[in-house]
């Protein structure tokens, strides 16, 4: 009987170290971020567990379970976090742009040629909106960042949709949503998965959903948001390729004058990021990968 319940035990485990490793993958393909964030729970949970089991298996401590399984997943975090400090510090001193300057795409490279992006693109046609600009930006050599922008037929919304690389090729979709107010102001909502960790202008109205991946979602809850914040909209007239670099430029601006990155003459001594914006962009690496949400908005 006993033997029968270990054997049990043994099972379980085996089936949460497979769903471990193929929720990621799962995720990673479909993109889809919960999957993604139940993967890394789940990932920590056996982390704890295995160390629990080991530490009684080998005598080491006479201490109860929960002690040692607490203890694990404490180690985890302390190893989780030391690679994403060494993460962040190497992306201090890279030359990746944070904020890269876009120009227009005239390559024919615009949509990825997969079924759930033309899927989104037909989507849009459907609801009227209309495409204003292709555009590209070179992160490394022959790695570029895609966006294409499209307005709602009245002018009042902008779409962007974003293209990330991944590494094994293809592209992740992003969307940022914003509708400008009368007050000079304007509400943005998107589901970004890449962390940020910096400030935004006290006039921009952010919400950031990376849990959802659906277009149809985030649109419904944008349009739900300019209603509950009762902005009044206005058209946008702006050049959707010089709104996209005016924008990256306010933010570049915005984080320097606030001490989230480092000034231009100390970067080359100590990097871009300053580490009160490190302590953010750590804080946001935890908040989108365990919470799917962000902290800094």
């Amino acid at each position: 009987m006993f033997n029968g319940i270990i054997e049990v035990h043994h099972w379980l485990v085996f089936i949460l170290v497979i769903i471990s490793i193929l929720l990621p993958i799962l995720g990673g393909r479909l993109s889809i971020p919960i999957c993604l964030m139940l993967g890394r729970w789940l990932r920590w949970f056996l982390i704890g567990a295995l160390f629990a089991y080991l530490v009684k298996a080998f005598d080491f401590s006479l201490r109860p379970d929960w002690v040692h399984f607490v203890t694990g997943i404490a180690f985890w975090f302390i190893i989780e976090t030391g690679y994403n400090w060494t993460a962040i510090k190497a992306l201090s001193f890279s030359d990746l742009p944070l904020f890269p300057e876009f120009y227009e795409n005239k390559d024919g490279d615009e949509w990825p040629a997969e079924k759930r992006f033309i899927y989104i693109k037909d989507w849009l046609r459907e609801e009227n909106y209309i495409r204003l600009k292709a555009l590209k930006s070179q992160l490394f050599v022959d790695t570029y960042l895609r966006a294409s922008i499209y307005e709602s037929s009245d002018q009042m919304t902008r779409i962007q949709i974003l293209f990330l690389p991944k590494r094994n090729g293809g592209a992740t979709a992003c969307y940022s949503i914003s509708t400008h107010g009368k007050d000079g102001g304007r509400v943005v909502t998107d589901n970004h998965i890449m962390p940020y960790g910096g400030y935004y202008p006290e006039s921009w109205q952010m919400c950031r959903k990376p849990l959802i991946g659906s277009i149809r979602r985030l649109l419904l809850l944008h349009h739900k948001r300019v209603l509950k914040l009762k902005v009044e909209p206005v058209r946008v007239h702006d050049d959707a390729l010089e709104e996209l670099n005016d924008q990256q430029r306010i933010l570049e601006r915005l984080n320097t004058e606030i001490g989230f990155f480092v000034p231009r003459p100390r970067r080359e001594e100590e990097g871009r990021i300053s580490q009160k914006g490190r302590y953010r962009l750590w804080k946001e690496m935890w908040f989108m990968a365990y919470f799917g949400k962000s902290y800094a908005q």
